[in-house]
């Protein structure tokens, strides 16, 4: 990169001086690095200003990287530059142009090189707040020697705890455990178990501490769930039953799809029939795929809108259905 300075328009001369605080806003392409790498050269023109005093934070480690190949490439072409070229770039930024200035802009290329780390400090806003914790960790709560973990090594820690979790559940023979992780695989797949649990490991509170939560944990976690203490898969079974279930707006929904009259309503009139003809334990068994075949991910039955031109209520008959599917389905789960 070159070490030019381009001049500046009215608006960014005002941006790049020092003695003002200043909030820049502006869209991607229109010279926010270069008014902010402008405003660095004259902070480091300014008389009084050393080096090592200047923080810049960017967000990205691109932009913190540009922004310092900018300033030093700069610095050093201001080392050896002829006077007028001299002269231009310090008029281009509004600085002084004075002999004394451009003597003291000749020697800020070492100052900088002179700074603690060898040169500016133009950071992100994580690379700073690092150094501040690994700086002052008694201040900010941690064990001294603390240091952040990346996400490869959090994946693979994760991993590893997640194996010898397992490890011990079978050398334990905790069967129920295996088996409740098998189910929430199916459910969320592989990798959706994986960031579920991690979700648990960050809420350290559930865990650890007044009011966290230990075993046993099942009648807490079945108030929780507002599950009655005596509610067994028997209950569900029942509330499956043609005794209990509201078979009546399954049939309506299944009407709905029939009045629709088009070739693709075909498969969730089968699906509702065919929930309907399995004893009450079958139907509990297929209640989770039942509300797959019905209802789309936000709870609305499937072509909602074609249906509701033969049935106008079948929308509202549709979410208790689904609510009282989900119900019976999610106490199953657990």
């Amino acid at each position: 990169m070159s070490g030019n300075v381009y001049p500046l328009s009215p608006p960014q001369a005002q941006a790049v001086d020092p003695r003002d605080s200043v909030w820049l806003s502006a869209s991607a392409g229109t010279g926010k690095t270069q008014v902010l790498s402008a405003r660095v050269l004259r902070l480091l023109l300014t008389p009084g200003v050393r080096p090592d005093q200047i923080l810049c934070l960017t967000f990205t480690k691109a932009g913190a990287a540009e922004m310092a190949n900018r300033v030093n490439t700069v610095l050093a072409s201001w080392v050896r530059m002829g006077e007028t070229d001299l002269f231009n770039q310090l008029d281009a930024i509004g600085a002084p142009i004075d002999d004394h200035t451009k003597a003291y802009a000749r020697t800020l290329f070492a100052s900088v090189l002179d700074c603690p780390g060898g040169g500016l400090r133009i950071d992100t806003i994580h690379a700073f707040s690092q150094w501040l914790l690994a700086a002052f960790p008694e201040e900010a709560g941690l064990e001294p020697g603390t240091r952040p973990m990346e996400d490869r090594d959090r994946a693979l820690l994760g991993q590893r705890v997640l194996v010898d979790l397992l490890s011990e559940w079978e050398a334990n023979g905790d069967t129920a455990a295996l088996a409740q992780l098998e189910t929430l695989s199916l459910r969320l797949n592989p990798d959706g178990t994986r960031r579920w649990l991690e979700r648990c490991a960050t809420a350290r509170e559930a865990w650890f501490g007044p009011g966290s939560w230990q075993p046993p944990m099942a009648e807490r976690v079945r108030r929780l769930l507002a599950l009655g203490a005596d509610e067994t898969r028997e209950t569900l079974v029942e509330w499956c039953s043609e005794d209990v279930f509201d078979a009546s707006a399954l049939k309506q929904v299944a009407d709905a799809y029939h009045a629709w009259g088009a070739a693709s309503s075909a498969p969730y009139q089968q699906a509702v029939a065919d929930w309907l003809a399995l004893p009450a334990e079958g139907r509990l068994d297929q209640c989770a795929k039942l509300i797959a075949d019905l209802f789309n991910k936000e709870g609305q039955l499937k072509y909602l809108k074609n249906i509701s031109k033969a049935a106008p209520d079948i929308g509202a008959t549709g979410d208790d259905l689904f609510a009282s599917l989900a119900l019976i389905a999610n106490r199953k789960a657990l």
